[in-house]
């Protein structure tokens, strides 16, 4: 992985030339997806468990007026073949192009799916499902109340950008996956997209995602990427470790849960790192949407809606809300 100062200067760029657009607090409605790693509905295929919960989200967010935030490795074209990817799942394609039809559709490419970056690519592969589709890098929220009075900056990007891995060896190891592991996958059906994959480079990206945000006035980034939630800065450990801290453990009745949590902490931190340890201020500017990999076929994202920004999981094609916050309550602190 790159340098943090090399990723931070991926994302300054951004965020000044990245696709803008405005956000009215008071009326739009989006929904932010990422990390799909749709393949060929093989044993090696990350998604195929979590389709019929990502159709039933869409069709939520469809009855609803939602926009979808596609941000980024919707499709596993490391693995795969455009075509293979797209023959595959058409159905999923038709169903995310009924968005489109309503202008509500922004397509971001990850390092995962990054053929979207061509033209050529796009208009063989993508426009016979998406009618004069655009495809992006980096989309930039201008942030407006109801007054339609600016008050911050959101920028959404996959997480890749200044990575060494997805921008200069891409080739390389692009070659390595689909010639190399894609067999040792299919041998021992061991999925390539995990939440877990890295600890080190995980960790990585989160400090680099936070300490960059943090560094502009009224800035808030979005990303996905490493497959792990993070909300107002914090993920699913910095939550268990402040629930454990909470609890009195002098009371006898909080026993099993304090053990239940603490048997939780210490199966995380094999994965990863509270983000409140990696960073000296813990400002809430950074989020992660999850992913729609997860191998149990739950998926998670965000929504901006209502004037706040929403961290949801879809399980057993029922929607739950994990946490929420105010958006102007947000930029208020930052």
């Amino acid at each position: 992985m790159a340098s943090v100062d090399r990723i931070h200067k991926s994302l300054t760029k951004l965020n000044s030339t990245g696709y803008q657009l405005d956000l009215n607090l008071g009326t739009d409605r989006w929904i932010v997806f990422s990390d799909h790693h749709r393949g060929i509905g093989d044993g090696a295929d990350d998604f195929a468990p979590c389709k019929q919960n990502y159709l039933t989200a869409l069709s939520h967010y469809l009855e609803h007026d939602y926009g979808l935030i596609i941000l980024g490795d919707a499709e596993e074209f490391w693995e795969n073949t455009l075509k293979s990817v797209i023959s595959k799942y058409k159905d999923v394609l038709e169903v995310e192009n009924k968005f489109h039809q309503r202008n509500k559709l922004i397509k971001v490419w990850g390092n995962h799916d990054d053929a979207w970056n061509h033209l050529n690519k796009v208009s063989q592969y993508l426009s016979p499902f998406f009618k004069n589709i655009a495809t992006h890098e980096a989309i930039r929220f201008n942030v407006k109340d109801d007054n339609k009075d600016l008050i911050g900056n959101i920028l959404l990007v996959h997480g890749h950008q200044g990575s060494s891995t997805s921008e200069q060896f891409a080739g390389i190891s692009k070659w390595f996956v689909r010639v190399i592991w894609r067999n040792i996958q299919r041998w021992f059906k061991i999925p390539l997209s995990t939440p877990s994959k890295s600890k080190m480079l995980k960790d990585k990206h989160d400090i680099a995602m936070h300490t960059w945000a943090k560094r502009i006035n009224k800035q808030i980034v979005i990303c996905g990427h490493t497959h792990q939630p993070v909300f107002l800065s914090k993920n699913h450990l910095d939550v268990l470790v402040r629930q454990l801290k909470d609890l009195d453990h002098n009371d006898v009745s909080n026993v099993r849960e304090i053990k239940r949590i603490k048997e939780k902490i210490a199966h995380l931190r094999t994965k990863t790192t509270a983000i409140g340890t990696l960073v000296t201020d813990d400002k809430p500017c950074y989020f992660n949407s999850g992913c729609c990999s997860f191998s149990d076929g739950d998926i998670t994202g965000l929504e901006l809606a209502e004037s706040e920004i929403r961290l949801i999981k879809w399980s057993d094609e029922k929607r739950s809300l994990i946490d929420s916050e105010k958006i102007n309550d947000i930029y208020a602190v930052l």
